[in-house]
């Protein structure tokens, strides 16, 4: 699952992928996800069975908790015309000391339920606290979910999560799920010293309550403005997919290394890395990793697979430690053991993520453990070096001559148009020539993939036929601002390329001796020396062609493919020399 759900994450990260291809992945992904929901489940209820789940309390913010719940089931469920209500008490602690993942997992399964068994009209989530026995920092936290849906008979009721069954097979045959949901959320409050009540009425609806007893250590309620705030619902409906919601800073000063006895796993957290820009080494064993520390590297995280054969991650990471290593060591581990974090705590690690990789939680943990750690001057710094790369990133596929006849067209389109802005539109020939520039510019934008501005090319064309000149007169500056960014990005790009043309002309030689180089270290099998000597390449740019050649050797060395490296290089040589 780790695999399927990571490495289709990170194909939808490409932005240009074809609509058709992107609408499979995401099938792809939401039908994984479905499967590793129902696994939980049957893990959770074994380890309910063998009395062996338990409970890890923490504070959490119970504002966050109920927005990410709403939110997930709000986006799994959009299609479905039925309005959401929620009706939050402003006099509720912020915070609370539980365990969260549970509470979570309990309102999950009603909320989720709800909106399965609701096909239109009303769902209302309130939540409300009040006094829990006589020790000032118990709290009784109430959750109460009504919906408009199929509701229930009262023997079906009173069987409700006492037996893996589902009601009205029939009308809920194309239903997601195994039914275990509630059954899990019975037993949950059980170990909580909670409770559920029900009412229902078939036809019309159901009201499940249920009372959790809670810790609160901070007396602070949420307060007006949050509730206000949540109870808006000021939710953008997004795809599914958790990475969406992702703003991944840019860290190439970061370095880390996974450790993972699969090379798909491995394969996944690169890819999920991938676009932070970090330097990522791997170790495919306990041992690579000690052998690297040995060795003196340092990383800003070691990632450490859990479970790997003949030393597992526990052992790697005590013996890590005992060497004096104190950067950070965060454990990745299955969602069965999810709930062991004092485990890694006690154990060497600073935290844990669990497998399949959260985007999420990975996305904080980096944020944490690496940026959070630079001076501001170093992490403004790479924000600027992501925004000058990004100027050239969709400019790569475009053919040189293409690129060179668009910058000559779009130069000479803008400065007729930008013309008629000034005579606003007023000389009889202003509105045809409008029509006949934005046409063309609607064209060539397109012919390098810039979709968005051509459509908004499209439109002022359409404003320009139907003579509707508030608009074009509204709009036009804009639109020339965009186009000169990206006749700018253009041009920047032809400089580059003629920089890195100069370059390599002057550094063929330099290249040829340093691939022999990397040649004759594969045929002893000297891995590192192999490697950095391909560093010393890596730090001058290249043409295309050179640089795909190089990434291949890249990626061949990471798997110790000495023979395949030898003969991209060979026929690289033969090729160029």
């Amino acid at each position: 699952m780790n695999a399927i759900l990571g490495i289709t994450e990170i194909q939808l990260q490409d932005d240009e992928l074809p609509q058709s291809t992107k609408e499979a992945l995401e099938r792809i992904y939401n039908s994984a996800d479905l499967l590793l929901g129902i696994i939980n489940d049957i893990l959770d209820l074994s380890k309910i069975e063998a009395g062996m789940l338990e409970l890890v309390p923490v504070q959490f913010d119970i504002a966050s908790l109920i927005h990410d719940t709403v939110q997930l089931n709000m986006m799994r469920y959009e299609s479905k015309p039925i309005e959401f209500k929620l009706e939050l008490s402003e006099n509720i602690p912020l915070m609370f000391y539980g365990d969260e993942l549970r509470l979570k997992q309990i309102l999950n399964n009603l909320l989720s339920n709800a909106f399965k068994y609701t096909q239109e009209g009303m769902i209302i989530l309130t939540v409300s606290s009040g006094p829990c026995g006589s020790d000032a920092d118990d709290v009784m936290l109430v959750f109460g979910i009504s919906d408009t849906g199929q509701g229930m008979t009262a023997e079906q009721v009173k069987k409700l999560g006492s037996e893996y069954a589902r009601f009205n097979m029939e009308a809920n045959r194309k239903t997601e799920g195994t039914g275990l949901g509630m059954n899990i959320t019975r037993n949950l409050l059980k170990m909580m010293n909670g409770g559920i009540q029900i009412e229902s009425t078939p036809g019309m609806g159901s009201t499940f309550t249920v009372s959790v007893p809670m810790k609160c250590l901070v007396s602070e309620p949420i307060g007006r403005e949050m509730a206000r705030n949540l109870m808006k619902l000021n939710i953008v409906s997004a795809l599914k997919i958790k990475t969406v919601q992702i703003n991944r800073e840019f860290m190439p000063y970061g370095n880390v290394l996974i450790v993972d006895d699969v090379e798909t796993n491995l394969y996944v957290a690169k890819g999920l890395m991938s676009p932070y820009g970090l330097t990522i080494d791997t170790a495919v064993s306990g041992f690579e990793a000690l052998d690297k520390i040995r060795d003196g590297s340092v990383y800003d995280i070691i990632f450490m697979d859990h479970m790997m054969p003949k030393m597992d991650g526990i052992e790697a990471a005590k013996i890590i430690r005992s060497l004096g290593y104190t950067k950070p060591i965060v454990a990745l581990t299955a969602n069965a053991l999810s709930g062991q974090a004092e485990l890694f705590l006690q154990n060497g690690f600073d935290d844990f993520i669990s497998k399949p990789i959260d985007i999420r939680q990975l996305n904080l943990t980096l944020n944490k453990l690496v940026r959070d750690k630079q001076p501001n001057d170093v992490i403004e710094a790479a924000r600027y070096q992501k925004e000058y790369m990004m100027m050239g990133l969709s400019l790569t596929d475009v053919d040189p001559q293409l690129a060179e006849f668009f910058i000559r067209d779009a130069k000479k389109s803008a400065a007729i148009m930008e013309a008629i802005y000034i005579n606003k539109c007023r000389r009889t020939d202003d509105i045809s020539m409008f029509i006949i520039n934005m046409h063309a510019m609607k064209s060539a934008l397109a012919n390098i993939s810039e979709d968005e501005l051509s459509e908004t090319a499209a439109r002022l064309e359409e404003a320009g036929r139907e003579k509707n000149i508030k608009i074009i007169l509204s709009e036009l500056p804009s639109f020339l601002e965009l186009l000169y960014a990206v006749i700018y990005k253009f041009e920047a790009k032809e400089e580059k390329q003629r920089e890195i043309k100069e370059d390599a002309e002057g550094g063929s030689s330099l290249l040829n001796e340093k691939l022999r180089e990397i040649r004759a270290a594969c045929s002893v099998y000297n891995k590192k020396a192999a490697k950095d000597l391909l560093a010393e390449l890596k730090e001058k740019a290249w043409p295309q062609e050179t640089e795909e050649c190089l990434s291949a050797i890249a990626g061949l060395l990471l798997h110790s493919d000495f023979d395949d490296v030898t003969k991209i290089i060979n026929a690289y040589l033969q090729q160029n020399e």
